[in-house]
């Protein structure tokens, strides 16, 4: 196949420059193309450059891929006013970059003739993809890996929230510890985190889950005019993940990709799948969920990167297929 990487640039909606590649050949399809949107702080490269390694896999298939910068993030221009990194990723999960999105569609759609898009991504960039799709039917499907169903923020007080998988993670941890002289001098010394120490034990000794309807509220997400209000629940369960999804999933098809041992997926599983389990079955033939064995969240070694490009690999053949 005769193909092309080129670097490429297009204005958004507020005149700032945005930088990305674009992977394509001579004879790529024009009925559906794929953007691969920025997991968060990352660049159009990602952790590993695993976004280099999807868009060669992708365009081998005869797809257009773009990876690109958000406003703020790598070579694009603008700025990120967030004072945390928290507050950042909490502002990316309620659409901070859903707009930059739309605007590369627009330039894909101008350009190239591409109207239909698969929008993937890690973390942030599933989820920017799962609240772009829920706006814009041009979103044809979406390939998420790791899409978080919380909302981070600065304020928030995250041990009140902690899975089930997360604790059970850490009293694990604690065990090992148990002979570590260092670990008895900081526990001894007052350095420890001794509600997280006392939560764990509780869960194992109760058999319980973590509650997730406290008392508690989160405090609203607040980051370049963006704002989400405390949800019903009074968590840190992100409200609009669960009516985004069953947007998408009514009328088009999602690949949801997890690694084992990735708290995400804990999340995933304990604050969505607990609640939404009959509702996420009546769109079983829209979606597709898949747990990458043993790996961590970004997919550090090799043979969870190949696990996971062969199931996306195949889901795309399987619904692309020419």
């Amino acid at each position: 196949m005769n193909t092309e990487v080129e670097p490429v640039f297009f204005d958004n909606r507020d005149n700032l420059r945005l930088y990305g590649i674009l992977h394509r050949s001579q004879d790529a399809r024009k009925d559906v193309g794929i953007i691969i949107l920025s997991p968060g702080i990352k660049s159009r490269v990602a952790p590993h450059r695993l976004y280099v390694k999807m868009a060669n896999r992708f365009y081998e298939m005869g797809f257009c891929v773009l990876r690109f910068d958000p406003h703020g993030i790598g070579d694009s221009e603008g700025e990120i006013e967030a004072r945390t990194t928290a507050d950042f990723y909490g502002s990316v999960q309620v659409g901070r970059f859903v707009n930059d999105t739309i605007d590369a569609m627009d330039w894909m759609e101008n350009a190239h003739g591409i109207s239909r898009f698969i929008l993937a991504g890690l973390c942030g960039g599933a989820i920017t993809g799962l609240l772009t799709g829920a706006i814009d039917q041009r979103v044809h499907s979406l390939l998420g890996l790791g899409i978080p169903v919380i909302l981070d923020s600065a304020k928030a007080d995250q041990t009140k929230y902690m899975t089930r998988g997360q604790l059970e993670d850490l009293r694990g941890s604690y065990l090992k510890k148990l002979l570590d002289l260092k670990s008895w001098t900081r526990f001894l010394s007052l350095k420890s985190d001794y509600r997280l120490i006392y939560r764990s034990i509780l869960t194992a000794i109760k058999g319980e889950t973590v509650q997730l309807n406290t008392p508690h509220p989160s405090p609203p997400v607040e980051n370049e005019g963006v704002r989400v209000e405390s949800n019903e629940l009074g968590n840190n369960f992100n409200p609009y993940f669960p009516m985004a999804l069953h947007n998408m999933l009514s009328s088009r098809r999602v690949l949801l990709i997890f690694s084992e041992a990735d708290r995400l997926f804990w999340e995933f599983e304990e604050k969505y799948m607990s609640s939404y389990k009959n509702e996420f079955e009546k769109y079983k033939n829209n979606a597709e969920i898949y747990i990458t064995k043993g790996a961590n969240h970004i997919f550090s070694f090799k043979v969870w990167q190949a696990e996971m490009l062969k199931a996306s690999c195949e889901w795309l053949d399987k619904n692309y297929k020419r």
